[in-house]
């Protein structure tokens, strides 16, 4: 069976993930492919401001220019999401079918600047090993829906799980008001 990338849509927790890592987690996908997969949770803000992390973005970073919680793989590391403008350097890397790339956050800001008109800065990543993605989507543990302009840059994140399956048609809009355990339905 072929590979379907979900590069460049999201991934919405659905109550059987059974991770409380990802409980609720809108997950932008910035690449999938038979060797793993990778994605940012965009709907988990911190209260960390950038510009107290990494200074150097901090006049970049988009509103609410807080350090997002991108995942529970290595929480250390940082991902900048970046929404691109003009032509592109060689060392960025664009999301799939999509005007998004990901910024190398050692580069000069001033330099990467020219190049994004917005940012999102994040703290950690979900990642998935080979098929390992595949099998959970199988097993009905994510919702794959497209992904609209607005979603990375939404200025309500917190509330993006409740905005991007209201907005899906059929039975997916139910799990807007979903309770959390579906035995207490």
């Amino acid at each position: 069976m072929a590979l379907k990338s979900t590069a460049g849509k999201i991934l919405i927790a659905t109550p059987a993930i059974g991770d409380g890592n990802f409980e609720q987690s809108v997950i932008y996908m910035l690449h999938h492919d038979t060797e793993g997969a990778l994605g940012v949770i965009i709907n988990r803000p911190s209260e960390l401001p950038v510009e107290e992390l990494l200074p150097r973005w901090g006049d970049l970073a988009t509103t609410p220019g807080l350090v997002f919680s991108g995942g529970p793989v290595e929480t250390n590391g940082f991902i900048g999401v970046g929404r691109a403008v003009g032509t592109q350097p060689e060392d960025v890397e664009p999301v799939p079918g999509t005007d998004l790339v990901t910024v190398d956050l050692e580069n000069d800001p001033a330099l990467t600047g020219a190049h994004v008109d917005r940012l999102r800065i994040f703290r950690g990543y979900a990642g998935w090993g080979a098929h390992q993605l595949d099998t959970e989507l199988s097993a009905g543990a994510w919702f794959t829906v497209a992904s609209h302009d607005g979603d990375m840059w939404s200025s309500d994140p917190s509330g993006l799980y409740e905005k991007v399956l209201r907005r899906q048609s059929g039975d997916l809009r139910w799990f807007a008001n979903a309770p959390l355990d579906p035995s207490q339905n």
